[in-house]
């Protein structure tokens, strides 16, 4: 099936959100969308699917306009994962029936044969065996792998996904990632919008990149993500390599003068951007560890000249960072632990803040329970456990680090 989008104008109230955009998926693409946060990504999944009618522009599935097409007819031949998901108190096998509602007329109960495809979705996803279980007792990554089940239980041809490895730890990212790869060898196609370039790279084998509404730049991996296309899209300095033949990017940093008290984060995932420019703009020198290259948190300690200790794309963290993230805290007055969720991946990120509670220097933000954020399994809980015990300082929100700040450093 062809995925045909041509001059595709989206508004949003007064603004344009999309502004002619044009291009084609067919069978075997695994596509990622690559842009910028408010860049167009979401409304252009959405707009696909029927949830957002454009402005103008047509959007053709395999010479079908999608708009003559009944809401039913769109759901059997595109499955959508949205960014966010309400998490329903049923079990895993009922979540993943509820891809089965475009071929449930009235209010018939599913048939044998669409429990037995739910059942098939599950064990594609690597959760055969979990039919019976709460979905609110599972793990993030475990959740993540319903909901895909979900949209392969659809039997959809093109496959419609927004963030699906965002929250989650790299091992979990990566497993996502791999399902969705071999999903598209069943003559399939899936478009994802994703904030990991390094990821995209890896497993994507075409990439858009989007910039104010706009394809600004699209092709295989080695032809779009480049140091000149990074820079015009994300402004981030950046040098691309290969190994394994496979591309991957890696920070040129820019150091900031001392400005002063020094500050320590220790993030991943996006949970300490706000924190990184709340700090840059209070005047502290700011540093971060240990982080994934490409990872948000390391876009935005990049983007204010602040001192990272950066690891591979998809890589644990080795013992050499360790140490490099432990003379960042000694050299610290004050080291700041995010919601992060912990995996196999980081935990020894988690060990760091440990030594720094010893320290008698860590603040701890918890805006989210650190059981829905635990990976890893009980060494992780006893860990975090002990760090809270010693820890000096604890808040629910990040706005209340500011109003700390000059308490705690002076």
């Amino acid at each position: 099936m062809i995925l045909d989008i041509r001059d595709l104008r989206v508004k949003l109230g007064s603004s344009e959100i999309l502004k002619g955009v044009t291009f084609r998926v067919r069978d075997g693409d695994m596509v990622a969308l690559l842009g910028p946060n408010g860049s167009g990504k979401s409304t252009l999944l959405r707009t696909i699917f029927g949830i957002l009618r454009p402005e103008a522009g047509v959007v053709y599935l395999d010479g079908k306009k999608i708009t003559e097409m009944s809401v039913t007819e769109i759901a059997k031949e595109i499955g959508y994962l949205p960014q966010e998901t309400s998490e329903p108190e049923l079990r895993v096998l009922d979540v993943v029936l509820l891809g089965r509602t475009p071929y449930m007329e009235g209010l018939r109960l599913p048939h044998k044969s669409d429990i037995e495809l739910a059942r098939r979705a599950l064990k594609k996803v690597g959760l055969d065996g979990f039919e019976n279980r709460p979905f609110t007792s599972l793990s993030g990554g475990e959740k993540q792998k319903v909901f895909l089940a979900r949209v392969f239980a659809q039997d959809s041809k093109i496959l419609l996904f927004d963030e699906p490895t965002s929250h989650l730890d790299i091992s979990s990212q990566i497993d996502i990632m791999e399902i969705i790869r071999e999903s598209v060898k069943d003559r399939r196609s899936a478009l994802i919008a994703i904030h990991d370039i390094n990821l995209s790279a890896s497993f994507c084998n075409k990439i858009m990149m989007i910039k104010n509404g706009r394809v600004v730049h699209a092709g295989t991996p080695e032809e779009v993500i480049t140091p000149h296309n990074i820079r015009d899209v994300f402004r981030a300095d950046v040098d691309v390599r290969k190994h394994a033949g496979r591309i991957y990017l890696v920070p040129k940093i820019a150091r900031s003068p001392d400005k002063g008290k020094r500050v320590h984060i220790i993030c991943g995932g996006g949970t300490g951007r706000e924190v990184i420019y709340m700090l840059d703009e209070m005047g502290y020198t700011v540093s971060a560890g240990v982080l994934n290259t490409l990872d948000s948190d390391w876009e935005a300690i990049n983007e204010i000249g602040g001192e990272v200790v950066a690891e591979a794309p998809f890589s644990p963290v080795s013992p050499e960072s360790h140490e490099e993230n432990l003379k960042l805290i000694e050299k610290s007055d004050l080291v700041i632990l995010s919601s992060i969720p912990v995996g196999k991946g980081n935990l020894l990120n988690l060990k760091a803040a440990f030594k720094s509670a010893l320290q008698g220097k860590l603040l701890i933000v918890e805006s989210t329970p650190f059981s829905e954020r635990n990976f890893y399994g009980e060494e992780a809980e006893r860990i975090y456990r002990q760090t809270l015990e010693l820890c000096r300082w604890v808040v629910r929100d990040v706005k209340d680090i500011r109003g700390m700040l000059n308490e705690i450093l002076g």
